[in-house]
């Protein structure tokens, strides 16, 4: 029998190594799939994914129950991938891209494998990446992102526009080889 997310919880919280291996099992592969997608490499995803695990069964004792414990450990994750990179100034850098016309940029992925889009998006500059994974794929707002790295809304349109540009025009590239 398959314990509930509240005694998985409770069962870490008292240091139980069948609860913590349990909840592992349950999350690692959707939370390090999180870790993929905000790294710039495996390797770096990996360590992300490592510290994170450390540190979710460290605050569990933070964690309220009143929301659903998927996501509260895909926003703990997120933060530290930001986190890793932090006080690295290439990766969330202040490119001016307001420049680009911010309008509305449309993707049709359909025809693709996830394989093939996940590699797509692992080519974007790291700024671009992280805009659009935030967006595109968590479903953050430009205003929340804005207060979360003290950063203008237009810039942050635009690194996601680019990375748009940028998916479209590398999968006109891949439909040019299949035709």
């Amino acid at each position: 029998m398959e314990l509930t997310d509240k005694e998985l919880v409770e069962g870490c919280l008292k240091n139980d190594r069948k609860a913590q291996k349990a909840l592992y099992d349950k999350y690692s592969a959707m939370l390090f799939g999180v870790c993929l997608r905000y790294a710039r490499n495996r390797q770096d995803a990996e360590d992300i994914f490592q510290e994170s695990f450390v540190k979710a069964y460290g605050q569990l004792n933070k964690y309220s129950h009143s929301g659903v414990l998927a996501g509260w450990l895909r926003r703990l994750f997120i933060n530290n991938a930001l986190n890793y990179y932090r006080y690295d100034k290439s990766y969330l850098c202040s490119t001016d891209v307001e420049s680009y016309d911010v309008g509305k940029e449309t993707l049709n992925v359909d025809n693709y494998s996830t394989e093939e889009i996940i590699k797509a998006i692992e080519q974007l500059p790291d700024e671009c990446r992280t805009v659009f994974n935030m967006v595109e794929i968590e479903g953050y707002s430009y205003q929340e992102l804005s207060q979360m790295w003290n950063a203008n809304q237009n810039t942050l349109r635009g690194f996601n526009f680019k990375a748009k540009r940028m998916l479209r025009e590398y999968f006109e590239k891949m439909d040019k080889r299949r035709y």
